[in-house]
């Protein structure tokens, strides 16, 4: 009788009993185990992730305020260390850019310490903006917006200050330029009024206008006129000059046509004699003198007892 281990098919079965796994390969997915309720959980969680936009990955882990740079800067800050603090500030930046509370406190610093409202204005506003980011679209701080309206009054007070100067500047320099082309013009009108009086001068007949010295002399009578020159005898025989140099006779110089001055003769006064009916205002009338003046003419005369025949001196008009 044969033993079980004479057969020739005994060992191989003993053999692929030792070598078979001892639980048969899942022929299932993981997710069919796990209960419906429990994936449709987990895919909700999934989707709100996606459409939230959330940027939780992007964040570094850790408050930034416990940031060592950051820290760093505020115990700098304590011992008015101004410009090291920016520096530690600025290094908080570089690890974390979106540290917003380095922001806030560098805008505090340029506005107040630094005097720079420029780079104030710029990390109030990427305070915000990160503010912004971070919590969904609405952020707003009451201290980040008092600082950026007191940099923006700062910067146009001091702006407008300076442009105010600059534009006087300008205008007193135009002035100053339009002054001064305005008297060379002047300068060069004065040339020309001297070259055009002088060409006057040169033309003016001097029969009409007497030449400048003698106006500064007192006028003098005109002189008697000369008496006529004697007719030469046609028969008689010129002399003759035998010198070698004969010369010329020497032309009498031209006569300024001047008329004589003729003195006014003052109008002397008329006697009357008094008509019947005369009264001193008709013989005023007649004559077209004032009866006052009548009156001044003749002192002892009264007008309320004028006679016939009686002489009056009319004075003149």
């Amino acid at each position: 009788m044969r033993s079980p281990s004479s057969h020739p098919s005994a060992s191989p079965r003993a053999d692929d009993a030792v070598t078979r796994p001892l639980h048969r390969p899942l022929s299932r997915p993981v997710t069919s185990l796990l209960p419906v309720p429990f994936l449709r959980l987990l895919s909700c969680c999934l989707l709100l992730t996606l459409i939230s936009g959330c940027n939780w990955l992007s964040r570094p882990a850790g408050d930034p305020r416990r940031e060592s740079n950051f820290q760093d800067g505020l115990r700098w800050l304590d011992q008015g260390r101004w410009l090291s603090a920016r520096e530690s500030f600025y290094r908080a930046l570089e690890v974390n850019p979106q540290n917003l509370h380095a922001h806030l406190t560098l805008g505090d610093l340029y506005q107040t310490r630094l005097t720079n409202q420029v780079l104030a204005l710029y990390h109030y506003h990427r305070y915000l903006e990160v503010g912004r980011l971070q919590n969904g679209g609405t952020y707003h701080d009451q201290s980040a917006s008092d600082g950026i309206r007191n940099a923006e009054v700062d910067l146009a007070r001091r702006y407008g200050e300076r442009m105010f100067r600059d534009q006087q500047q300008f205008e007193l320099d135009n002035v100053r330029r339009t002054n001064a082309f305005l008297l060379q013009r002047i300068d060069v009108l004065n040339h020309h009024v001297s070259l055009l009086s002088r060409q006057i001068a040169s033309h003016t007949n001097p029969a009409i206008l007497p030449p400048p010295s003698l106006n500064t002399q007192p006028s003098q009578p005109s002189p008697s006129p000369a008496p006529p020159a004697t007719q030469p005898n046609p028969r008689s025989t010129p002399p003759v000059n035998l010198s070698p140099n004969p010369q010329r006779p020497a032309q009498p110089a031209p006569r300024v046509a001047t008329q004589p001055v003729t003195p006014a003769t003052a109008p002397s006064p008329v006697s009357y004699k008094v008509q019947s009916g005369d009264s001193l205002g008709a013989i005023a009338r007649k004559h077209k003198v004032s009866l006052q003046a009548i009156q001044a003419a003749n002192p002892g005369v009264d007008s309320k007892r004028l006679k016939v025949g009686q002489s009056l001196v009319i004075p003149p008009r």
